[in-house]
């Protein structure tokens, strides 16, 4: 877990990361947290951050603009919008934020969105344990792309690579059992938090790994993406 602040008001960077550092502590146990304080333009720097809080009245920046550069780079990151600007949520929707804290209300609004991402995470940092023939795998539910049946074995493609186990697409997922992994059609399911985005009956994956989706599963994945994309 990476996680990064994005705010030219020093001191405040660092009480925001006490209070950040206090909550991923429960969570993770092995993430880090780092402060960017002015050269907002370094996104390559950055662009692999799982969350971000952002301020968006920065020298000589915009903190929306930035965060929309930033996902031109293809980041995957939460976003969190923390600002005295309240009036500017609205615009800030734009980058699909999860939250936008307000600074006038600063320990209310930490409070719920760590309550959100609390929940958020205990979902997405699942882990599962394979056992293929004795052999334990563990794979963490936020790093599986898709499953792939082929023949009697189904493939789990991840961030970290292929793990090939005996079993039956619909048993895998029941073994899952997380709302995240939705099948698509006979062979194939998906997880959509890599879902980019979907052209007719193709699912685009964040590496543009295209699947074709049966009519059969469309309005049960179609369903669940909107929900997704919704939270």
């Amino acid at each position: 877990m990476r996680c990064l602040i994005l705010d030219d008001d020093v001191m405040f960077s660092l009480e925001l990361k006490k209070r950040i550092d206090n909550f991923l502590s429960k969570i993770f146990s092995n993430y880090t947290i780092d402060i960017i304080n002015n050269k907002f333009d370094n996104y390559n720097d950055y662009s692999q951050c799982d969350l971000i809080f952002a301020d968006i009245d920065l020298k000589k920046s915009n903190g929306i603009d930035v965060i929309k550069k930033l996902q031109m780079l293809e980041s995957r990151a939460t976003i969190i919008y923390v600002s005295s600007r309240q009036e500017l949520v609205f615009t800030s929707l734009s980058t699909r934020p999860f939250y936008f804290v307000r600074k006038q209300k600063l320990d209310e609004d930490l409070n719920d969105v760590f309550k959100l991402l609390t929940n958020y995470y205990q979902k997405i940092a699942k882990i599962i344990t394979f056992d293929f023939y004795g052999v334990k795998t563990s794979v963490f539910l936020k790093d599986i792309h898709y499953l792939v049946a082929c023949g009697h074995d189904i493939s789990i493609i991840t961030n970290n690579g292929m793990y090939t186990y005996r079993s039956t697409l619909k048993d895998i997922i029941q073994f899952i059992d997380s709302n995240l992994i939705v099948r698509v059609q006979k062979g194939y399911a998906v997880s959509l938090m890599f879902v980019k985005e979907v052209d007719g009956m193709n699912i685009i994956l964040q590496d543009n790994t295209k699947i074709p989706m049966g009519r059969k599963y469309s309005k049960e994945f179609l369903e669940k993406y909107r929900e997704y994309l919704i939270l």
